[in-house]
């Protein structure tokens, strides 16, 4: 037995080393009010319009954090290609984290977001229908969202009210 103590010594080393080395690889998480925007630099201040991303760069993989889901898609649509290695947004309703490519999404004037985008994401389309039916505005995927912000056509925009309820 006291022949294995140096193997296995080394073996517990190597797993912790590893562990504590490992590339991320899920959504980020959000210290809210000390997390600052990867897009705009402002503090993140709410869970339902935060996003997030991971991104390989030279200095290896990356977490990005936002306060707002157009200041992720401005920074994704500016992004090198092949950098995004994921991408995260909060259901507007729970604000548990979902994958944007599957969420669908609201943006309305009527919605007051950090940034100003107006976009909310939802786990399910009945609810974005439901947010747009009350107050105006269109249902869109990711890929319509981040086409926006390649062409430039995803603006900030104030909106004419405050979100009322959740």
């Amino acid at each position: 037995m006291r022949g294995l103590a140096a193997p296995l010594a080394f073996l517990a080393f190597a797993c912790v080393s590893a562990c504590r080395d490992a590339a991320p690889a899920g959504p980020p998480e959000i210290r809210l009010g000390v997390d600052v925007c990867d897009g705009c630099g402002m503090t993140i201040a709410e869970d339902r319009y935060a996003a997030g991303a991971l991104a390989d760069g030279n200095d290896g993989r990356r977490v990005l954090k936002f306060d707002d889901i157009g200041c992720l898609a401005r920074w994704e649509a500016a992004a090198p290609g092949g950098t995004v290695r994921g991408r995260w947004v909060h259901d507007r309703t729970t604000e548990v984290w979902i994958d944007a490519g599957a969420a669908v999404f609201s943006q309305s004037r009527e919605l007051t977001t950090p940034m100003g985008s107006g976009i909310v994401a939802f786990r399910n389309a009945s609810e974005a229908d439901a947010l747009v039916a009350e107050r105006g505005g269109e249902t869109l995927s990711w890929e319509s969202i981040l086409a926006r912000a390649r062409d430039g056509s995803l603006q900030r925009h104030p909106g004419s009210g405050k979100e009322a309820t959740r």
